[in-house]
Protein backbone atom coordinates (compact mmCIF):
# COMPACT_ATOMS: atom_id res chain seq x y z
CA UNK A 1 0.00 0.00 0.00
CA UNK A 2 2.81 2.38 0.91
CA UNK A 3 4.42 1.90 -2.53
CA UNK A 4 1.14 2.80 -4.27
CA UNK A 5 0.07 5.77 -2.10
CA UNK A 6 0.33 8.16 -5.05
CA UNK A 7 -2.20 6.07 -6.99
CA UNK A 8 -4.58 5.48 -4.08
CA UNK A 9 -4.70 8.89 -2.43
CA UNK A 10 -6.93 11.73 -3.47
CA UNK A 11 -4.97 14.59 -5.09
CA UNK A 12 -3.09 16.43 -2.34
CA UNK A 13 -3.78 13.68 0.25
CA UNK A 14 -0.67 11.61 -0.40
CA UNK A 15 1.18 12.72 2.74
CA UNK A 16 -1.87 12.17 4.94
CA UNK A 17 -2.45 8.66 3.53
CA UNK A 18 1.25 7.74 3.84
CA UNK A 19 1.21 8.83 7.51
CA UNK A 20 -1.99 6.88 8.20
CA UNK A 21 -0.52 3.73 6.61
CA UNK A 22 2.67 4.08 8.64
CA UNK A 23 0.68 4.58 11.87
CA UNK A 24 -1.47 1.52 11.08
CA UNK A 25 1.52 -0.73 10.29
CA UNK A 26 3.31 0.46 13.43
CA UNK A 27 0.28 -0.53 15.54
CA UNK A 28 0.15 -3.94 13.85
CA UNK A 29 3.88 -4.45 14.48
CA UNK A 30 3.60 -3.52 18.17
CA UNK A 31 0.57 -5.79 18.56
CA UNK A 32 2.45 -8.71 17.01
CA UNK A 33 5.49 -8.03 19.20
CA UNK A 34 3.33 -8.14 22.34
CA UNK A 35 1.86 -11.48 21.30
CA UNK A 36 5.32 -12.92 20.62
CA UNK A 37 6.61 -11.60 23.96
CA UNK A 38 3.71 -13.16 25.90
CA UNK A 39 4.21 -16.46 24.08
CA UNK A 40 7.96 -16.47 24.79
CA UNK A 41 7.34 -15.65 28.45
CA UNK A 42 4.82 -18.47 28.76
CA UNK A 43 7.23 -20.88 27.04
CA UNK A 44 10.03 -19.83 29.40
CA UNK A 45 7.85 -20.39 32.45
CA UNK A 46 6.76 -23.79 31.11
CA UNK A 47 10.40 -24.78 30.44
CA UNK A 48 11.40 -23.72 33.97
CA UNK A 49 8.62 -25.83 35.50
CA UNK A 50 9.54 -28.81 33.33
CA UNK A 51 13.22 -28.48 34.23
CA UNK A 52 12.36 -28.32 37.93
CA UNK A 53 10.24 -31.46 37.51
CA UNK A 54 13.11 -33.39 35.88
CA UNK A 55 15.66 -32.31 38.49
CA UNK A 56 13.23 -33.03 41.33
CA UNK A 57 12.52 -36.50 39.93
CA UNK A 58 16.23 -37.30 39.83
CA UNK A 59 16.79 -35.99 43.37
CA UNK A 60 13.93 -38.18 44.63
CA UNK A 61 15.29 -41.19 42.73
CA UNK A 62 12.32 -41.48 40.42
CA UNK A 63 13.17 -42.78 36.98
CA UNK A 64 9.71 -42.85 35.43
CA UNK A 65 8.94 -43.20 31.75
CA UNK A 66 8.15 -39.50 31.43
CA UNK A 67 11.63 -38.39 32.50
CA UNK A 68 13.27 -38.84 29.09
CA UNK A 69 10.29 -37.26 27.34
CA UNK A 70 10.35 -34.22 29.62
CA UNK A 71 14.09 -33.81 29.12
CA UNK A 72 13.69 -34.13 25.34
CA UNK A 73 11.20 -31.27 25.44
CA UNK A 74 14.04 -29.24 26.99
CA UNK A 75 16.40 -30.25 24.13
CA UNK A 76 18.37 -32.65 26.32
CA UNK A 77 20.48 -34.94 24.16
CA UNK A 78 23.93 -35.57 25.60
CA UNK A 79 25.37 -38.58 27.35
CA UNK A 80 27.08 -39.51 29.65
CA UNK A 81 25.45 -37.74 32.57
CA UNK A 82 26.73 -36.68 36.01
CA UNK A 83 25.10 -34.78 38.86
CA UNK A 84 26.89 -32.00 40.75
CA UNK A 85 25.57 -30.88 44.14
CA UNK A 86 26.58 -28.11 46.51
CA UNK A 87 24.99 -25.41 48.57
CA UNK A 88 23.09 -22.57 46.89
CA UNK A 89 24.59 -19.14 47.40
CA UNK A 90 21.38 -17.59 48.77
CA UNK A 91 21.03 -15.15 45.85
CA UNK A 92 18.49 -15.32 43.06
CA UNK A 93 18.47 -18.96 41.85
CA UNK A 94 17.49 -17.90 38.32
CA UNK A 95 20.63 -15.77 37.97
CA UNK A 96 22.90 -18.54 39.24
CA UNK A 97 21.30 -21.09 36.92
CA UNK A 98 21.66 -18.73 33.94
CA UNK A 99 25.37 -18.32 34.74
CA UNK A 100 25.71 -22.12 34.90
CA UNK A 101 23.89 -22.41 31.56
CA UNK A 102 26.33 -19.98 29.95
CA UNK A 103 29.30 -22.03 31.19
CA UNK A 104 27.69 -25.24 29.91
CA UNK A 105 26.92 -23.69 26.50
CA UNK A 106 30.53 -22.57 26.08
CA UNK A 107 31.63 -26.13 26.87
CA UNK A 108 28.92 -27.62 24.60
CA UNK A 109 27.29 -29.49 27.46
CA UNK A 110 23.66 -30.02 28.38
CA UNK A 111 22.61 -28.66 31.75
CA UNK A 112 19.52 -28.94 33.89
CA UNK A 113 19.60 -27.27 37.30
CA UNK A 114 17.45 -26.46 40.26
CA UNK A 115 17.62 -25.27 43.83
CA UNK A 116 16.21 -27.69 46.41
CA UNK A 117 16.10 -26.06 49.80
CA UNK A 118 19.65 -24.87 50.36
CA UNK A 119 21.15 -27.23 47.75
CA UNK A 120 22.01 -26.38 44.15
CA UNK A 121 21.62 -29.46 41.96
CA UNK A 122 23.17 -29.51 38.48
CA UNK A 123 22.58 -32.31 35.99
CA UNK A 124 25.30 -32.21 33.38
CA UNK A 125 25.31 -34.13 30.12
CA UNK A 126 27.96 -34.65 27.50
CA UNK A 127 31.20 -34.84 29.47
CA UNK A 128 33.45 -37.79 30.15
CA UNK A 129 35.24 -35.69 32.77
CA UNK A 130 32.61 -34.31 35.16
CA UNK A 131 35.26 -33.23 37.69
CA UNK A 132 36.76 -30.75 35.23
CA UNK A 133 33.29 -29.47 34.30
CA UNK A 134 32.42 -29.12 37.99
CA UNK A 135 35.62 -27.14 38.51
CA UNK A 136 34.43 -24.60 35.94
CA UNK A 137 31.11 -24.27 37.78
CA UNK A 138 32.27 -24.46 41.39
CA UNK A 139 32.39 -20.67 41.79
CA UNK A 140 28.63 -20.46 41.29
CA UNK A 141 27.97 -22.54 44.41
CA UNK A 142 28.09 -21.19 47.97
CA UNK A 143 31.32 -21.73 49.90
CA UNK A 144 31.62 -25.31 51.06
CA UNK A 145 31.78 -28.72 49.49
CA UNK A 146 30.74 -29.33 45.89
CA UNK A 147 30.22 -33.03 45.22
CA UNK A 148 30.24 -34.73 41.81
CA UNK A 149 28.33 -37.95 41.38
CA UNK A 150 29.74 -40.70 39.16
CA UNK A 151 29.11 -40.47 35.43
CA UNK A 152 26.25 -42.68 34.25
CA UNK A 153 25.36 -43.69 30.69
CA UNK A 154 22.15 -41.69 30.32
CA UNK A 155 19.54 -39.52 31.99
CA UNK A 156 17.49 -42.55 33.09
CA UNK A 157 20.44 -43.63 35.27
CA UNK A 158 21.16 -40.12 36.56
CA UNK A 159 19.19 -40.78 39.75
CA UNK A 160 22.13 -43.03 40.78
CA UNK A 161 24.58 -40.17 40.23
CA UNK A 162 22.26 -37.78 42.11
CA UNK A 163 21.95 -40.16 45.07
CA UNK A 164 25.73 -40.53 45.28
CA UNK A 165 26.33 -36.78 45.04
CA UNK A 166 23.70 -36.01 47.68
CA UNK A 167 25.13 -38.69 50.00
CA UNK A 168 28.59 -37.16 49.52
CA UNK A 169 27.27 -33.70 50.36
CA UNK A 170 25.64 -35.03 53.55
CA UNK A 171 28.89 -36.83 54.50
CA UNK A 172 31.24 -33.93 53.68
CA UNK A 173 31.01 -32.25 57.13
CA UNK A 174 32.47 -35.45 58.62
CA UNK A 175 35.60 -35.06 56.50
CA UNK A 176 36.59 -31.38 56.71
CA UNK A 177 39.77 -31.83 54.67
CA UNK A 178 37.96 -33.44 51.71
Amino acid sequence: VEARVDELAAPGGEAELREAVLRYTREIAFGAAQIYARTAEARGAWDARLEALVVDSLVRGEMGEGLQSWASALNWSHTPVAVIVGHADGGEPENTIEELRAIARRSRLDLLAGVHGDRLVVVLGGTDDPLTAAGQMAGRFAPGPVVVGPPVPDLQAAAVSAAAALAGLRAAPGWPDS
